[in-house]
């Protein structure tokens, strides 16, 4: 009796680690995330989870030039910054990411492709003035076992019953069926245009008014060495370790409703300082380029162009990238004084009650 019981034991027991490897196997060759390689030629890709696949796709796909930022930089076409720039570009960008965030997966992919000479990001006016090491653990759990280089916490990935039936499984399935063999294209990765709705109802939202200040927030010294750190290691230290990357950075042109809000709330004058100080720290970097299009006021007064008060269309990111290319709206050290007056002129006269009329 105890010896049937121990070969059924052992029996189920080989086949439980059949099973396991079998399973482990499948997810490791058909990689969905590029954990472990680049795509496969038969197999169909679909990029459709930053968290997860950017890692990968920084990794092991060939490239020379990188667009990068928050959902702000979603919208963007590779093959336009291709065509503009003749580069060779991946789109790598994390929805909410904090410029900590943002900065750790820059540093790793320069790392690994010295070949990189060109970098485009948005730098989110609300980040401004964010903790140095900030991480958007409220986004979900990070999938740090993709990100390290310890291969014992892979178990997380190839034991993923999920990744296994409802991704690897399919892919298989597909390319049995006579699916051709690729990938999402980076215009189409993590582009949200086709779900977005844009008007002054979409960027207003349920505002009716807005009110006048009664108070005047202050650029107090926590806030302006906060803001310090977070330029100096999240922006300006990867650029002075990568001497020969130029860096095309810019604000990101949110709606006058966005001002509006700030306006009403005291605050306009504090962001404004904050943005002041971060253009001279970054100035100081040859290769970086530093723009700002919050003078742009026929894009940031039409809210035609924006799904909330901040998000604008894929025609804007468009017009960014020739922008950028043609050096409109450079900040410069002779330049920049002028642009903030400008800019803090405009925002604080302006008639946000018009924008219900």
């Amino acid at each position: 009796m105890f010896t049937s019981s121990k070969k059924w034991f052992v029996s189920m027991l080989i086949i439980l680690c059949l099973v396991l490897v079998t399973m482990a196997s499948v997810i490791i060759v058909v990689d969905p995330y590029f954990h472990y390689h680049k795509p496969l030629a038969g197999l169909y890709y679909e990029l459709n989870n930053e968290r997860s696949q950017n890692d990968g796709i920084i990794r092991h796909f060939d490239y020379d030039a990188i667009i990068t930022g928050t959902s702000m930089a979603e919208n963007f076409k590779t093959s336009e910054m291709d065509d503009i720039f003749g580069t060779n570009s991946i789109k790598v960008t994390f929805a909410g990411g904090s410029y900590n965030e943002i900065n750790e997966n820059l540093e790793k992919a320069l790392k690994l492709h010295p070949e990189v000479k060109t970098v485009v990001r948005p730098l989110d006016y609300s980040y401004l003035m964010d903790p140095v090491d900030r991480t958007r653990e409220d986004l979900g759990t990070y999938p740090d076992y993709l990100y390290d280089d310890n291969p014992f916490n892979d178990v997380n990935y190839f034991f993923n019953k999920e990744i296994l039936f409802d991704i690897c499984l399919p892919m298989i399935e597909d390319a049995m069926a006579g699916k051709p063999g690729g990938i999402t294209s980076f215009d189409d990765y993590s582009n949200w245009m086709d779900t977005a709705e844009f008007g002054p109802a979409a960027a207003l939202g349920d505002r009716t008014s807005f009110s006048e200040p009664t108070t005047k927030e202050p650029f107090v010294d926590e806030l302006k060495e906060a803001t310090k750190e977070n330029i100096t290691k999240n922006v300006i230290e990867l650029a002075q370790a990568n001497p020969d990357v130029q860096f095309y950075y810019y604000f990101t042109p949110y709606s006058v409703a966005w001002w509006g809000g700030v306006y009403e709330e005291g605050t306009m004058y504090r962001w404004i300082a904050a943005e002041q100080y971060a253009i001279e720290l970054m100035l100081e970097c040859d290769n970086i380029h530093l723009y700002s299009f919050n003078t742009e006021f026929d894009l940031t007064t039409d809210l035609n162009n924006y799904s909330d008060e901040c998000h604008h269309g894929d025609w804007i990111n468009s017009q960014i990238l020739g922008w950028l290319y043609s050096g409109n709206y450079l900040l410069t050290k002779d330049n920049y004084m002028e642009y903030i007056n400008e800019e803090t002129q405009y925002y604080e006269s302006f008639d946000y009650n018009s924008l219900f009329e």
